[in-house]
This record gives structure tokens, C-alpha cells and sequence, in this order.
């Protein structure tokens, strides 16, 4: 309706005029151009060509043992995507992401609310609790591998002193149980700053009036707090979830997704068609299987962030 009426409006105006104002308009997004083009070209560069490239990738036969780059058109698909080892591997990936994302929140708000209300030392808890955003994921995960071996970490001693020796690295249930506890130690920072920000920008006044009528914690949760923070709650569960469906780092450099193929996940499984059966075709076809999968997540992610 406004575009409408501006367009009527625009129509109103003398031709001489108008010609003047669409130079104008035209002149300040020339003048933009310079300011706006290297972000362009980044962009282009690190995402749209390497992106281009691997949908040709994935549509040849290009391997060690078959360098011609001969089209092959969806083969590529039906013999790596739709086959047992990718379903295996994105079930594995959805349990990280169910499971794995619904405790980093549940523990992040819980952090959070307790962050929130300032008491003594907050300040140092806060950096304690951020100090895992620090680290990179390939050495938590080495960290988290030597902390619970046999023999060696000091997590097994820790739990043979109090008569517990779960078999982390050789059962498929400990196994991802043990992926979900690294990933979630080392990702919970990052949702519990986006949920402190929130709160420390809401009024405090509904809060204390809920107190004042006799409001519960929970109830307060459920009513005043939640609506309030569900736009910071909605974009931190998608950046998770995103982060959540490749994760690589962690998992190989820890498990290295065994035992057998308990904590292979898709990112690890097209790794290993490209790095280890250098089948490069299958490898960047199982890439632009798992970034379709993906897609409705992106779009609503960049719907919702949109300015």
C-alpha cells in the first residue's frame, strides 16, 4: 500500500524533476559502491565461488583414480547421500542437535538467571563461565580425550574414587554421551552471554510487579520472562543449531566419530570420503547435502535477523 501511494505520489511530480531525483538517487548509490564493494567481493570470494565450485565438484567423478572430471550428473548423490552411511551419520548429527542444544539452553538460562542477579563475585564467575569460549574446539577436544583415558586422566581417577568407570571410547551410548558433555562444556558460554544480554535489557518493573502479586520463579519464567527474551532465545537455538549440524572439530579430534560409526557425524563422514577414499565428488556431495538440509534454518535465521 505505501509503495503505492508513493509510486502515485512519484507520478505527480514534473518530469524535469523526477529526472533530477532518479540522478540523484542514482548518484548516492554510486557513491556507496566504493564503501560497499570489498565486503562484496569477500563475500564473493570466501562463499559464493567455493560454494559454485563444489556444486560442479559433486556433479564429476574427480578422484585419485579418476582425475578426468568426466560429468556424472547426480551419481554422486544416489551412491553417497542416499545410502545407510549418511541416514546412520544424520541421525547421529540430529541426537547432537536435539540433545546437545536442548541441555546447553536449559543450563545457559539457568547460568544466566544467576549471572543476572549480581551478587558478590559475579564478575568473576562470568569470566570463569567464558573462559571456554576461548579455547578452540580441536583442543577441547584433545583435552577431553586425554582427560577421560584410562590410566592417564585425571577424570578416570576422579571417577574410580568414587567407584565409577563408564567405558567412554568403546560404547556406542557413553560414547556419544561423552561428545554431547565436550560440546556442551564448550559451547554453553556462547548461549548463556546471548541470554545475560537479554535480560540485562529488560525492564525490571514487570518483574518485580509478578513478585509483588505472588509469582513464582516458574511462573515468572513462563509468562514475563520467556516472551520477553523469545526473539534472543530464537536466534541463539538457530546459531546453535546450525553450529550444532557441522560439527567436526571436536568430535574427530576426540572420538574421531567411533567407536565403529557411534558419534560419525555428516561433517565427519564427508571428511572421510574426501580426505580418506579421496572421492572428492562424493565428498562435496555430501557437503551440499547436508547445506540443503540446512537451508530452511539459514532463511529463517536471516528472515528473523533482518534490519
Amino acid at each position: 500500500m505505501g509503495s503505492l501511494q508513493s509510486a502515485t505520489a512519484e507520478r505527480r511530480i514534473p518530469a524535469p524533476l523526477r529526472r533530477v531525483l532518479v540522478w540523484e538517487r542514482v548518484k548516492r548509490r554510486t557513491e556507496a559502491l566504493p564503501f560497499i564493494a570489498p565486503a562484496w567481493v569477500l563475500v564473493t570470494a570466501i562463499g559464493f565461488i567455493p560454494l559454485v565450485y563444489a556444486v560442479w565438484l559433486s556433479l564429476t567423478n574427480q578422484s585419485v583414480y579418476s582425475p578426468d572430471h568426466a560429468y556424472v550428473g547426480l551419481r554422486n548423490y544416489f551412491d553417497a547421500v542416499f545410502d545407510r552411511s549418511f541416514l546412520s551419520a544424520g541421525l547421529v548429527t540430529a541426537l547432537f542437535v536435539v540433545v546437545g542444544v536442548t541441555l546447553q539452553f536449559v543450563i545457559a538460562y539457568l547460568l544466566a538467571t544467576f549471572l543476572h542477579m549480581q551478587l558478590r563475585g559475579f564478575k568473576i564467575m562470568r569470566t570463569i563461565l567464558l573462559t571456554p569460549l576461548m579455547v578452540t574446539p580441536v583442543i577441547v577436544g584433545l583435552m577431553f580425550r586425554f582427560m577421560f583415558t584410562s590410566h592417564v586422566g585425571i577424570a578416570y581417577y576422579a571417577e574410580k574414587a568414587i567407584g565409577l568407570n563408564p567405558p567412554w571410547f568403546t560404547d556406542a551410548i557413553w560414547a556419544k554421551v561423552f561428545v554431547v558433555m565436550l560440546d556442551t562444556w564448550l559451547t554453553t558460554p556462547f548461549m548463556m552471554l546471548m541470554l545475560l544480554a537479554g535480560m540485562s535489557s529488560m525492564p525490571t518493573e514487570p518483574i518485580e510487579a509478578a513478585s509483588l502479586d505472588g509469582a513464582n520463579w516458574w511462573q515468572r519464567t513462563r509468562y514475563i520472562i520467556m516472551p520477553a527474551l523469545l526473539p534472543v532465545v530464537t536466534v541463539a537455538l538457530l546459531v546453535r543449531i546450525v553450529d550444532t549440524a557441522r560439527i567436526f572439530d571436536q568430535v574427530y579430534s576426540s572420538t574421531r566419530g567411533g567407536p565403529g560409526t557411534s558419534t560419525l557425524t555428516v561433517a565427519i563422514l564427508g571428511y572421510n570420503q574426501t580426505f580418506q577414499y579421496f572421492q572428492f565428488g562424493q565428498g562435496a556431495a555430501i557437503a551440499i547435502a547436508l547445506t540443503v538440509l540446512m537451508s530452511p534454518v539459514y532463511f529463517f535465521y536471516i528472515r528473523l535477523t533482518r534490519v
